[in-house]
C-alpha cells in the first residue's frame, strides 16, 4: 500500500510539472513517450529527453565562447562567484514533493580571488537550499572561513590541521554539519545560515587530516573514515560513535604519502585502495603537490571492520587509480566493490580530470583464503563519476547507482553533462542529457519510501543561456523523464564536488 500511494504521489507530480510547462499526456502510460517520461534503457543506449519542469521560455542571453588561451577551471559554468548571496521565497516551476523539508547543501571550489593554480585549488564554498513542506524558503552562498581563505592564500607549508581548504564534500554527523578537504581538519558550519563555527577536531583526537569520503554504517550510526597523511603515519584509520565521539585511531601500514581520496565500508570490512599517485611527485599544474609515479603499483587493502588495523590484508592490481567508489557489500567470502576507474591521474602536463577518462568497474576480492584474490570486470563504457546510491544501504548489496556523466566535446570543452542511473542487476541505464545549454553536477540521492532506490535526487544544472543555475528535483527511477520540479536560484552555482541533503 505505501509503494502504492509513493508511486501515484510520484506521478501526481510528474504531472504537475509538466503541467507548468505546459506538456500535456494523455494517460500513465504517456510517461513512456519522449517528452513526457522515461524507463530503464538498455546499457548501450541513451535515453535522452526534454526536461518537463525546464522547458519552459529561455531568457535571450549570449553564450559565452571557451578561450583556450585561459584555464577551464575560470571559464564557462566552473568560473567562481565573487560574493556571498541569500535570497528567500524562491521561485519554483513544476511541484516540489512534499515530503522534502531539509536542506540541500553541495561544497566546491571556488577561490575568492576567482583564479587558483588548478579546479582543485580554490577555497570552499557552500551553496545550500531550505525547503520546507513544498516551498524553496531560502539559497545561500557562503565561504568556508578558513585561515587560508581569510588570508586569500594558498598554502604557505604541508597541508594538514586548518591549513586546508575544506573545499570537497560535506557530511552531517551526530548533529553537527562539517566541511571536508581532501586533507586538514574539517569545518563546522550552521545549517540554519551556512556560516562558519570553526575547525572540528573531535576534542584533540583527530591527526592532522581527514578525508572528504567518510561512511556512516545505516544500522550503528557510527562513522568510519580515514586521514592520509605526508609524514608518517601516511595513513590513519578512524571511527567515531554515534555520538561524535572519537572511538578508534589506527595507523595502516603503507610505504609512502599515497593520495587515498576514497575507501569503503561493508558490514564487516574496511576497504582501501591505494594508486601510483603520490606527494612530492611533479604533477600536473603548479602547486598540485602530487604526481603520477607508476612504478609504485596499485593493491587494495581489506580490514576488519573498526581494527586493528595490523590486520589488513593486501593484493595488488593493475596499475590505475580511483577517486569514488559507488558502494561495496559481501557476497559470502567476497567483497565486491563498484568503483570508478582511471587508467592514469595527475600525470605531468596532462589536466587531472580532462585527461583522464573513467570507466565504471566491479571488483571481486576474495578473503576466505590464506591470501586474498582479485576479479576486475567492466561494468559500463558511459563515461561518468561522482555516484551515490541509497545511503540507507551503505555497506550492504545495492541495485541502483546514480552518476554524473561528463562531456568534453562540445564547443565549451570538458563539462559535466547529465545524470545516469544505473541498474547494477540489470545493467540497464537510464540518463537524462539536459545539455548543451544546461550542465547537471553531481545528485544526491534522498529517500522517499521504504524500498531501496525509492526516492528523489537532488542536484544543481547550470543555465547557461541566462549564465544562472537551477536546484532540480528528479524521481530517481524515472531520471530520463527529467525534474518533477525547478527551484530557480539568483546567481550561477559553479561546478562543484560532493553534497548532502540534511533532512528536518
Amino acid at each position: 500500500m505505501e509503494r502504492e500511494v509513493l508511486v501515484e504521489r510520484r506521478e501526481a507530480l510528474r504531472r504537475l510539472g509538466l503541467a507548468a510547462a505546459g506538456v500535456v499526456c494523455a494517460g500513465p502510460a504517456a510517461g513512456l513517450l519522449a517528452g513526457c517520461a522515461g524507463e530503464d534503457q538498455p546499457a548501450s543506449s541513451s535515453a535522452t529527453t526534454a526536461s518537463p519542469a525546464s522547458s519552459r521560455p529561455r531568457a535571450a542571453a549570449s553564450v559565452e565562447d571557451l578561450d583556450p588561451s585561459r584555464p577551464y577551471w575560470e571559464q564557462g559554468g566552473f568560473r567562481a562567484v565573487t560574493e556571498e548571496v541569500e535570497s528567500t521565497d524562491l521561485d519554483v516551476t513544476g511541484a516540489l514533493p512534499p515530503e522534502l523539508t531539509g536542506l540541500y547543501v553541495r561544497n566546491g571550489s571556488n577561490p575568492r580571488s576567482g583564479t587558483s593554480p588548478h579546479w582543485f585549488l580554490g577555497d570552499g564554498m557552500l551553496h545550500g537550499v531550505r525547503i520546507e513542506r513544498g516551498k524553496a524558503v531560502w539559497y545561500r552562498n557562503r565561504w568556508v572561513r578558513t585561515p587560508l581563505m581569510e588570508a586569500g592564500t594558498g598554502f604557505e607549508d604541508i597541508p594538514g590541521g586548518t591549513n586546508n581548504q575544506s573545499n570537497v564534500a560535506v557530511v552531517h554527523h551526530a548533529d553537527r554539519l562539517l566541511t571536508l578537504g581532501e586533507v586538514g581538519w574539517p569545518f563546522e558550519l550552521r545549517t540554519s545560515d551556512l556560516s562558519t563555527v570553526g575547525a572540528h577536531d573531535f576534542g584533540g583526537r583527530l591527526g592532522p587530516t581527514m578525508t572528504a569520503h567518510p561512511k556512516v554504517d545505516p544500522v550503528t550510526g557510527r562513522m568510519h573514515f580515514f586521514g592520509y597523511g605526508f609524514t608518517p603515519p601516511y595513513l590513519t584509520y578512524y571511527v567515531a560513535d554515534a555520538d561524535g565521539r572519537l572511538v578508534l585511531a589506527e595507523p595502516v601500514d603503507v610505504a609512502k604519502a599515497s593520495m587515498i581520496h576514497d575507501f569503503a565500508i561493508t558490514d564487516r570490512h574496511a576497504v582501501f585502495w591505494e594508486g601510483p599517485v603520490l606527494f612530492g611527485v611533479e604533477g600536473p599544474a603548479p602547486g598540485m603537490p602530487y604526481g603520477w609515479q607508476p612504478s609504485y603499483g596499485s593493491r587494495i587493502g581489506v580490514l576488519p571492520l573498526e581494527g586493528p588495523a595490523s590486520a589488513i590484508r593486501w593484493v595488488e592490481i593493475d596499475t590505475c587509480f580511483v577517486f569514488h567508489g559507488l558502494n561495496a557489500h559481501r557476497e559470502g567470502d567476497d567483497v565486491v566493490l563498484v568503483v570508478s576507474r582511471l587508467d592514469e591521474a595527475f600525470v605531468p602536463g596532462r589536466d587531472v580530470i580532462t585527461d583522464s577518462p573513467t570507466r565504471l568497474h566491479r571488483w571481486r576480492i576474495g578473503t576466505g583464503g590464506d591470501a586474498l584474490t582479485f576479479r576486475d570486470e567492466t561494468v559500463t563504457d558511459i563515461q561518468m563519476d561522482l555516484p551515490t546510491h541509497d545511503r540507507r544501504h551503505t555497506g550492504r548489496a545495492v541495485r541502483h547507482g546514480w552518476f554524473t556523466t561528463t562531456s568534453d566535446d562540445g564547443p565549451w570543452g570538458f563539462e559535466f553533462s547529465g545524470l545516469c542511473h544505473l541498474d547494477l542487476r540489470t545493467g540497464r541505464d537510464q540518463r537524462w542529457e539536459p545539455g548543451p545549454l544546461e550542465r547537471a553536477g553531481e545528485a544526491f540521492f534522498v529517500p522517499a519510501g521504504r524500498g531501496e532506490g525509492e526516492g528523489w535526487l537532488l542536484t544543481y544544472t547550470y543555465d547557461r543561456t541566462v549564465d544562472r543555475s537551477h536546484l532540480d528535483v528528479l524521481d530517481a527511477q524515472h531520471v530520463a523523464a527529467g525534474p518533477v520540479a525547478r527551484v530557480h536560484l539568483p546567481v550561477r552555482v559553479p561546478y562543484g564536488f560532493h553534497g548532502l541533503w540534511v533532512a528536518d
